[in-house]
């Protein structure tokens, strides 16, 4: 079959291989014939070897599919089921942080995509227990786009614990922060404002209004700080959700958010270290969420959410493409001007 491999460390490295079908290894493991991926930030950034992951391998984390076999040991799903799958393959289960709760953040996890084969490709085994049921009223292609819902709602509602009636900004525009912008337009933020550059009046800050946005700011044309405190009646804003991984915007929070406010960080920099204002986040009493991966009981929220009409994963959704097209798909993205990017393997 053809997949989407990266086949060593360094920039690039990536083509379409043939390689053998996947087979079932363990009893409870099923096989799933992939109906959509979606194309993440994390796959840019395995591309240009600023991400870990462990080659050869193919690419792909999000994705929605079919079971066409299932492991004896398999219980709750029989073949032809619609689903979805977390990707936290490879986490122990006995650690103190599996045993905590959170086997999204176990060291030994090895997800799809990034530590084994992943969905850029027809056919993808792995195990039973991290799948989701993708219910009849949400296509393939908006069930490929759950895995990054889940982590944003992972991140900001259950982490950093937005409220109704806060108010809420949000730093970049890009897949991860129109999803926020969408979830906290449904959780009942009173106010959200997204913040981006020159590069973003387009598409994205187009997307941002039509997801509901209240404030479009451009951070090169005013300033955003200013605008911020402007709108929040100089208080500054709830929570700040920091999707861009900019060093510039990073930094920024710290003045766009009220004191004993909230930095929600999802963005990854792909820098080694980034420098922050810390003292100003001490005297403001600022609470900073680091987050990562996303929780299981986040799935069934995300996919909740749509299911019910309150979170559009359709919207986010911008260009579909075959498989095959994956390096337009990439460069759609890096020259953003696509929110969501789905491959039809």
């Amino acid at each position: 079959m053809k997949a989407v491999v990266k086949y060593g460390k360094g920039k690039g490295l990536m083509e379409v291989r043939d390689i053998p079908e996947p087979k079932i290894a363990k009893e409870d493991d099923v096989l799933i014939e992939v109906k959509a991926v979606s194309v993440c930030g994390s796959d840019l950034h395995i591309y240009h070897d600023s991400h870990p992951y462990w080659p050869p391998v193919v690419l792909g984390h999000e994705f929605s599919g079919v079971i066409v076999d299932a492991g004896k040991e398999v219980k709750g799903w029989k073949v032809g089921d619609r689903i979805v799958s977390e990707t936290r393959t490879g986490s122990c289960g006995v650690c103190y942080i599996c045993q905590s709760g959170f086997p999204q953040v176990c060291e030994q996890k090895r997800p799809y995509g990034i530590g084994i084969n992943g969905a850029y490709t027809k056919y993808v085994a792995g195990p039973a227990r991290l799948l989701h049921a993708l219910p009849d009223n949400i296509s393939f292609e908006a069930g490929a786009v759950i895995e990054p819902i889940a982590i944003c709602v992972t991140s900001i509602l259950e982490r950093s614990q937005l409220q109704a009636g806060e108010s809420a900004v949000i730093t970049g525009p890009g897949p991860i922060g129109l999803i926020s912008l969408a979830i906290a337009k449904a959780a009942g933020a009173k106010m959200v404002a997204v913040t981006g550059t020159n590069a973003d009046e387009g598409m994205r800050f187009q997307k941002a209004r039509e997801l509901g946005a209240d404030f479009t700011i451009n951070a090169e044309k005013e300033n955003p700080i200013e605008k911020v405190l402007q709108l929040t009646g100089g208080l500054g804003s709830d929570i700040l959700i920091e999707t861009s991984g900019s060093g510039r915007a990073i930094s920024q929070a710290f003045e766009m958010v009220r004191r004993l406010g909230r930095i929600c960080a999802i963005g990854i920099s792909g820098k080694e270290e980034v420098p922050i204002p810390y003292d100003r986040g001490i005297f403001k009493a600022l609470r900073y969420d680091f987050c990562f991966s996303s929780s299981w009981t986040a799935w069934e929220k995300a996919i909740g959410m749509i299911s019910k009409g309150l979170l559009p994963a359709e919207k986010i959704i911008t260009h579909k493409l075959p498989l095959e097209k994956w390096e337009e798909a990439f460069h759609l993205l890096e020259n953003l001007q696509a929110a969501k990017v789905i491959l039809i393997p």
